[in-house]
Order: C-alpha cells, then sequence, then structure tokens
C-alpha cells in the first residue's frame, strides 16, 4: 500500500513538473509575463522612419544612424503580395494598401521581443504609432492581418487573439 502512495505521489509530481515545464516554455500560465494591455504602452523601444512597405507585415526604415533596417512585424501574418511563386493572395493588397497609407514616410517606434531578427535577417518588432498605439493590434483588429505566433516571440499574442476574435465577429474583411 506504502509503494503504491510512493508512486503516485511521484506520478503526480512528475506531471506537474511537466505541465509548469511547458508553461515556462510556452510563456503561459504563471510564467505570462506582461501581457495584459497594449494601452500600458511598450516597454523600451527605438525610434525610426519607414522609408517604404514591402507589403502588410513588412517595411523598410532607418534607425537613427542612418542604417536601412527590413523589419517583420511580429504576431501577426497578412495575405502574400510580393512572396515569389506565390500568387497575391485575397486581401493582400488591402493589408498592403492600408499599411502604406499608414506607415509610409512615418516616424514609428519598434518594441523588440524575444528575438530581434528571424533567420532571413529581418528585424523583429511590434511597431508603436505612439505610446497608446500598437500598429500589429490595428492590423489586427481592421482584419487585415491573423494572429500568428511564432515562439518564442509572444508578448502580446493574447492580446492579438482577442482582436482576431472581434474581427472574426464583426466579419471585417478576411472574415467576411
Amino acid at each position: 500500500m506504502k509503494s503504491t502512495k510512493k508512486m503516485t505521489t511521484l506520478v503526480v509530481g512528475i506531471i506537474i513538473l511537466g505541465v509548469l515545464a511547458f508553461q515556462f516554455i510556452n510563456h503561459s500560465g504563471p510564467f505570462q509575463g506582461n501581457s495584459s494591455s497594449s494601452a500600458s504602452g511598450p516597454d523600451q523601444t527605438e525610434k525610426v522612419h519607414v522609408e517604404r512597405v514591402v507589403d502588410g507585415d513588412t517595411l523598410v526604415a532607418k534607425d537613427e544612424n542612418g542604417e536601412q533596417l527590413k523589419v517583420r512585424l511580429i504576431g501577426i501574418d497578412t495575405p502574400e503580395t510580393v512572396k515569389p511563386n506565390t500568387p497575391v493572395q485575397p486581401y493582400g493588397k488591402e493589408a498592403s494598401n492600408y499599411t502604406k497609407k499608414h506607415l509610409t514616410d512615418k516616424d514609428v517606434f519598434l518594441e523588440f521581443d524575444k528575438e530581434k531578427e528571424d533567420r532571413y535577417g529581418r528585424i523583429l518588432a511590434y511597431v508603436w504609432l505612439d505610446k497608446k498605439t500598437m500598429y500589429n493590434e490595428q492590423m489586427v483588429k481592421n482584419g487585415l492581418a491573423r494572429e500568428k505566433y511564432f515562439a518564442p516571440n509572444g508578448k502580446y499574442r493574447e492580446i492579438f487573439q482577442k482582436a482576431e476574435r472581434q474581427a472574426k465577429s464583426d466579419k471585417l474583411n478576411l472574415w467576411s
């Protein structure tokens, strides 16, 4: 009987440790960090000037030292418009034009997450228009982008998921 209780306690302990490890790796549960609301504003940012927009979720900017940066917005994915061997996807032009209208020739602030670059050498960032307005979130709210999580960059994942649910509910653009 004692041996069964010890074995049960051991198995339960291992399961609890496994769940906590999973939550730690995925930044969920008690390891969520700061993801309560974009209204709190970014932690640390770098000011850049947007020179041109590549597509709905990628842009080219210059930092304060004049260095050119290719920036990919974290946490979202817009329909393709310029990907080689891929046709223009529905709402791709709308997403690209929206980003061109709102970001071209503007000063914005980049906030970084756990990884600063992707495998293509692009800077990964949340783009802030001001202290309270995150552009990535605006794209999802307007139904022009999907929430897309690429580990480990998930600081605002819950905000994007909430925005996507609302866009779907309102049947906006991609969700119409």
